[in-house]
Parts: structure tokens; sequence; C-alpha cells
């Protein structure tokens, strides 16, 4: 299983990348704020649907967020 923390440091950096707030990206995303805020904690995991509306509101390609995880937890996993 893919650890919810490391997802969400990963949609994170690509928000912070495009200078964008957690409640605009929110906004961007039809996400509740809260919710959205949980999920960049690894409080939260967030289901396909989620993940291609929080890849469109940062105008990246859903497959690119995908992959950007995949790295990630190969780095972690290398560790």
């Amino acid at each position: 299983m893919v650890d919810t923390i490391l997802i969400g440091h990963v949609i994170q950096n690509f928000r912070k990348s495009k200078g964008l707030s957690q409640e605009v990206l929110s906004g961007l995303a039809d996400l509740d704020r809260t919710h959205y805020s949980k999920i960049e904690r690894g409080l939260r995991s967030p289901n396909l649907n989620t993940l291609f509306k929080i890849a469109y509101a940062l105008d990246v390609a859903p497959h690119d967020l995908i992959i950007e995880i995949e790295q990630a937890l190969d780095t972690q996993t290398q560790k």
C-alpha cells in the first residue's frame, strides 16, 4: 500500500511549484479545503476521481502525478 503521507507530499510539491494556496487549489478542484488539507497531510487517501480533480486543477496530466508518486515511492523504498 502506498503511504498517504508520501502522496500528500507529492501533491503539495506540485501545488507549491504552481504557486497556489490550498484554498485556491481546492476551489479549482471542487474539493472542500479541509478535505484537501487532510490529503496533503496524509490523513486522507485520495480516490482516483479526487486524484484526477487535483491533477486537472494543477494543470498536469493525471499520469504525471502518478509517475511522481511512483518515483517518490521508489526513492523511499531505496532508503
